[in-house]
């Protein structure tokens, strides 16, 4: 049985970049923000530059500005959690973490496009930035968050009907699961298999056996010890010393789950 490997924070700040970029919704709504700000031309595109132009503008500043600042607002959040802040103090140093790589990015590009000096727009944007930084941090927190299903009651001792899935040498006690492409790699102590669906699917069907606690991993509820920190990024501690990275948006869920058992 393969060890889990815990996440820091760099990783697991990778890990949620690059969900975010393999799903189509995402895109789409970066797509179609960028489209309405170039109709509207914030920041006086509107009046300097033709309709074109201005949207050609925004469709590379829009998604451009979000993967700079997304990065190092991950990093700055999942350390604030690390020593206990609360959600609205490391969504605001996430916004704040992020305002500064945002305003020279831009900057930099005004200047390319435009003229205009490097640092006098720094300063210029800037306050702007953490404004808007702040706010699209909030927003992320509040979508991403609201995407994850509440812990589910336990019903009974009963073993769930999805376990009967398993090889018959691999026994019923599941330990976790792991998405892997088209697969979940499932494990119990005598071994592990690969079973082929997805891993909402596999979460569903197994209801408050357990729970996700990350995009990537699902964990049998008798099996979650403590909710740790390494490297700076949370993990869920199990019976036999493995640790399990949890996603920031399953944070929450993970704690309530581990008071109420």
């Amino acid at each position: 049985m393969a060890n889990v490997a815990n996440d820091s924070a760099v990783a697991d700040a990778l890990q949620e970049t690059r969900d975010l970029a393999r799903r189509p919704r995402f895109w789409v709504s970066v797509l179609g923000t960028s489209l309405v700000i170039g109709l509207i031309g914030p920041f006086g595109t509107f009046d300097d530059m033709p309709l074109l132009v201005r949207l050609a503008y925004w469709l590379v500043v829009c998604p451009t500005t979000f993967w700079i600042g997304f990065f190092p607002s991950m990093i700055a959040a999942a350390a604030a959690e690390s020593i206990g802040a609360s959600v609205p103090v490391s969504t605001g140093l996430a916004g704040l973490a992020a305002s500064l790589p945002v305003s020279a990015w831009l900057a930099g590009l005004n200047m390319a496009i435009f003229g205009t000096p490097f640092f006098g727009n720094v300063i210029t944007l800037l306050p702007y930035s953490v404004v808007i930084s702040i706010a699209v941090s909030g927003l992320f927190h509040a979508v991403t968050a609201n995407d994850v299903e509440g812990v589910a009651p336990v019903s009974g001792t009963q073993a769930p009907p999805w376990l009967d899935q398993l090889p018959e040498h691999l026994g019923r006690d599941l330990i976790l699961l792991q998405a892997q492409d088209h697969y979940v790699r499932a494990e119990t102590p005598q071994g592990e298999t690969l079973v082929r669906l997805s891993l909402r699917d596999a979460g569903e069907a197994l209801g408050g056996f357990g729970l996700r606690v990350h995009r990537s991993w699902w964990v049998a509820r008798h099996w979650m010890r403590a909710y740790e920190y390494r490297g700076g990024a949370p993990v869920v501690v199990l019976r036999d010393g493995q640790e399990v990275p949890v996603g920031r948006a399953y944070r929450s869920r993970v704690r309530e789950a581990l008071r109420s058992g």
